[in-house]
Parts: structure tokens; sequence; C-alpha cells
């Protein structure tokens, strides 16, 4: 296994564990399989946001960044097709948490959009420019994310959780030391993601649907 898919599974772990701090408790096998999409988009987006160097790794960076795009868009969609409910979160007056979520998801379109190659460079002509506009809308979306996730309160409802939380975006966002003591920076493939993901998710769904 390599050093970014490593890295890429204890991201993943540490977002999925720190949603059970607060017990097994789940909303059936239809929301939380919505939730576990939702759980590893976060831990994609924040995978993402650990700094990566250029060349190869950027275009390993560029691609991940369609299947994390593909599996947050997934999650909003698997509850807007499966249950007419939800949208009365898309109205006026619906929760800080939801339209959080929805931002989100337009920032992580927009992010992955700019940074295609060679389009950006109609955006912006110098990498310097590029990568500083790229990070903070990176920091925009993970924010937006994140509170997505705490505010809703579904499976994070503790301050400890929060805090949990808050301490693997801290880790990813602001680490950069500790990342650089890699050697190599860590990437990992769409392949990578999908199988880390479908086990994460499998763990999830059983935890919270059987034995309890």
């Amino acid at each position: 296994m390599s050093v970014g898919l490593k890295v890429l599974a204890a991201v993943v772990a540490a977002v999925f564990v720190a949603s059970f701090v607060g017990g097994r408790v789940g909303g059936g096998w239809f929301w939380d399989f919505g939730n576990a999409l939702g759980f590893l988009a976060l831990a994609g987006i924040l995978f993402q946001m650990i700094p990566s160097a250029r060349g190869a790794a950027t275009r390993a960076h560029e691609r991940l960044g369609y299947w994390v795009l593909g599996v947050a868009a997934a999650h909003a969609f698997w509850f807007l097709l499966g249950d007419g409910a939800v949208r009365v979160y898309l109205q006026p007056g619906a929760p800080v948490a939801m339209w959080l979520g929805l931002g989100a998801l337009v920032g992580l379109a927009i992010l992955t959009a700019l940074a295609r190659m060679p389009d950006r460079m109609r955006v912006h002509r110098r990498f310097r420019t590029f990568r500083a506009v790229h990070r903070w809308l990176g920091f925009a979306v993970v924010a937006a994310a994140g509170l997505h996730v705490a505010l809703s309160g579904f499976y994070l409802s503790r301050w400890v959780q929060d805090g949990l939380l808050a301490l693997v975006v801290a880790a990813c966002c602001l680490g950069r030391r500790h990342w650089a003591r890699l050697g190599t920076p860590p990437v990992a493939g769409g392949a990578g993601y999908v199988a880390v993901g479908l086990v994460a998710a499998g763990g999830f769904l059983l935890l919270r649907n059987l034995g309890r």
C-alpha cells in the first residue's frame, strides 16, 4: 500500500470514527448510506487539502478531485431522488446547515472546474496566483462542508465529536510541515478512494443497522 493510500485511509477512518463517538444510532439503511457518502466526500476534500508537489502528483490530485466531486454530488442527489420531503431543505427558510452543504457542493464544483488543465491557464496566467486562489477556495469549501456536518447534528451531536472533526481538519489543512516529513507527497488515485470508501461505508452501515 502506497503512502498516499495509507494517509487517505487514515483520514477516512478518522472522519467516520468521529461519527461513532456519540453512539451507533442510525437513521435506517437509506439515510445512513446517503450520509456515508457525505462523510466520504468530506474525507476526500480534507485529503485533497494536504499539500502536494507539482508534476505527476498534480495530475493525480486533479483526477482524484473528480471522484470527490462525484461522491459529494451523489450524497446530495441520493436524498433528493429518494425522498421528496428533502426538497424542503432547498426552500427559503431551510436550516443554515443545509445551505452550507449546498454551498460546499457548488464551491467544490467551481474548485474542480477552475483547476482543469489546460483550461485554468485561461483564468490564471501565473501558477502562484492559481495556487493561492485554489487553496483559499479550498479552505472555504472545507469550512462550509465541515459546518454542514457539525451543525446538522445527525451524527455529530456532542462537542467532543466536533472537536475530533476539527482536529482532523486542522491536521489536513494546516499541517504543511508535518506532511513535508513524508518525503513524497501523499497521492491517491480514484480506485483507492473508491476501495477505501466501500470499506468505510460498509462498516458504517453494518454497525448502525445490525446488532443494535
